[in-house]
């Protein structure tokens, strides 16, 4: 459940915290070289506070699954038996290109093989979310800017962090499979997020996460996954995601 905060900030993609999430994307040259060094010392500055008041607190929990697909399904099954089916999961298939679905890269029950999916939901806490509001609410947009961005990265950092060590559970080389959340290019929807919530119950009573009515994340620091173990796993698009349409 409870993860080291400061083993996981090892898992921060810095290139991204710094150009994405704090906003020096376009900056180039001896800007960047001042910016990144000012950026150093923020984050050094940044983390001893978080490691003192506890305001980023990573925390996931994981499951496995027996699984077996049926053309854009993944059925989840209560063990190995396939005798209960507990859930499923239906995929969009690509309208182009390779016409993938995340379903392909699973055992299909014509095949008579069981497979195994692993999936995670990880949080850095709702004490980031109060901080920001905090901010906000006393006008200090800047600070409240870069702990927003901490905070986004943060958590997928965690996610990071608990991929790794699924990875190393099943025995996997440190590049295989890839990771993919709802709300993103090749699983868009965000109502699975009920049937992840059902299927790990402990993200509810441990995690004390919850959902909106949408299926959004609570707190919004958080991230669920479905960990795909295939080989030949790529990233791939179905279209406008959810996260697209939001950011319109």
């Amino acid at each position: 459940k409870d993860m080291p905060l400061e083993i996981v900030l090892k898992h921060l993609n810095i290139n991204e915290l710094y150009r994405l999430s704090w906003g020096a994307k376009n900056t180039h040259g001896e800007a960047w070289v001042k910016m990144k060094a000012d950026f150093d010392a923020r984050l050094e500055t940044m983390t001893k506070d978080a490691l003192r008041f506890k305001w980023l607190k990573p925390q996931g929990v994981y499951g496995y699954f027996a699984c077996q697909a049926a053309g854009d399904d993944l059925i989840i099954y209560e063990d190995g038996t396939g005798k209960k089916e507990l859930t499923r999961f239906n995929f969009p298939r690509q309208p182009y290109d390779d016409h993938l679905a995340l379903s392909d890269y699973y055992a299909s029950v014509e095949s008579g093989q069981m497979d195994v999916v692993a999936l995670q939901v990880v949080t850095v806490g709702q004490e980031a979310s109060d901080k920001f509001d905090k901010m906000q609410a006393a006008n200090d947009y800047t600070e409240a800017y870069f702990t927003h961005g901490l905070a986004v990265q943060a958590a997928e950092a965690t996610a990071n962090y608990l991929h790794e060590h699924i990875r190393k559970e099943l025995g996997l080389d440190e590049k295989q499979g890839k990771r993919y959340s709802w709300g993103y290019p090749a699983i868009p929807e965000l109502e699975d997020h009920f049937k992840v919530f059902k299927l790990l119950p402990a993200v509810e009573s441990e995690l004390g996460m919850s959902l909106s009515v949408s299926g959004q994340l609570i707190p919004e620091q958080s991230t669920a996954a479905i960990i795909v173990h295939h080989p030949q796993a790529k990233y791939y698009s179905v279209g406008e995601s959810r996260v697209e349409q939001l950011m319109r």
